[in-house]
């Protein structure tokens, strides 16, 4: 759990990589209530997918990225916004690695702007750490 005065702009947040794998993807989809075939069914993503294939959900990836950001900072009431823009498909199968990096300090609200990213293995964002930020509460 980050400490105010141990933040400084620059700050990088552990990676996590996590390969996706249909399971995953089957879970979310019970648990969000999306069952866009594009991301369980073989045949159906092959004709509409931008990878030919399954894909991951966008809000799976996010997902991914706030257990990163929540992790880091300390539990879930810490983050006080979390914003993602989704650039590129993520296919069953790939590894995605996702991270973060403060990029500013607010000593009168005591919180920390992360830019969070999550990129494939060939560099492709899927999460675009340019336009991607979250906003954590930092402890004294």
């Amino acid at each position: 759990m980050p400490r105010f005065d141990e933040v400084t702009v620059g700050t990088q947040l552990p990676t996590h990589a996590q390969t996706i794998d249909q399971g995953q993807l089957i879970v979310y989809a019970g648990a969000s209530g999306d069952f866009n075939p594009l991301h369980w069914q073989e045949e159906f993503a092959a004709k509409v997918s931008p990878t030919g294939g399954i894909i991951a959900h966008g809000m799976y990836s996010m997902g991914l990225v706030s257990r990163v950001v929540t992790e880091w900072a300390g539990g879930p009431e810490k983050v006080k916004r979390l914003s993602a823009s989704f650039r590129a498909p993520c296919p069953v199968g790939a590894t995605l690695t996702i991270g973060g990096e403060v990029v500013a300090v607010d000593p009168a609200s005591r919180t920390a702007t992360l830019a969070v990213w999550a990129e494939l293995e060939d560099g492709a964002k899927v999460v675009d750490r340019r336009s991607s930020r979250a906003v954590v509460a930092l402890d004294e």
